[in-house]
């Protein structure tokens, strides 16, 4: 790559948060995820929510221990989220997975490796915590979520035949999974 070729690429940064630095951050996360679910590039939402109650869902997302958010930057504003659930504390039997409850890239900032750098930054993250199982579950109508979890080597292990119903419709749903376990052998 040269030097010019450099300068054109935007910089692109992945972080675990605890809380947001600013206003302009938790502006900016609710503008990615409305992006992501109107090109279908979306988590949980059939539509985006109005914007007051997904800024009220990321301030108190935060608040919740069991709850881990991941971002990605282009040029210092986020483009992408990776919201996961870990097991609670007080669970008498050792869980060893958690969920990844929404994930979303804004369609202006697809292609750029930022969905593979947030999931592998949230992989490296819960695994670290003793977590080598990582499940999701999408609707039938999120192809390219299924594509992108199949391509970064998520199993499909199960369908479900009713798992959502939008507008009046019943989905089915894909359940997916992601071992860190070393096969016995």
């Amino acid at each position: 790559m040269n030097k010019n070729a450099r300068n054109i690429l935007p910089k692109i940064q992945i972080e675990h948060i605890a809380s947001f630095d600013n206003e302009d951050d938790l502006h900016s996360i609710c503008e990615a995820l409305e992006a992501s679910i109107l090109a279908g590039y979306h988590c949980k939402w059939s539509k985006a929510p109005p914007r007051h109650l997904i800024e009220s869902y990321f301030t108190g997302l935060l608040l919740i221990p069991e709850k881990r958010l991941f971002i990605g930057r282009m040029d210092g504003t986020i483009v992408g989220l990776c919201e996961v659930t870990l097991p609670p504390k007080q669970d008498d039997s050792p869980c060893i997975s958690v969920e990844i409850n929404c994930f979303a890239t804004a369609p202006y900032a697809t292609g750029l490796g930022i969905g593979r750098k947030m999931l592998t930054k949230m992989e490296q993250t819960v695994t670290q915590l003793g977590f080598p199982i990582i499940n999701a579950s999408i609707n039938e109508t999120q192809t390219k979520l299924l594509q992108f979890y199949i391509k970064n080597d998520y199993q499909h292990w199960a369908t479900h035949p009713y798992y959502q119903k939008i507008n009046g419709q019943i989905l089915k749903g894909y359940m997916l999974y992601k071992s860190f376990l070393t096969p016995p052998s």
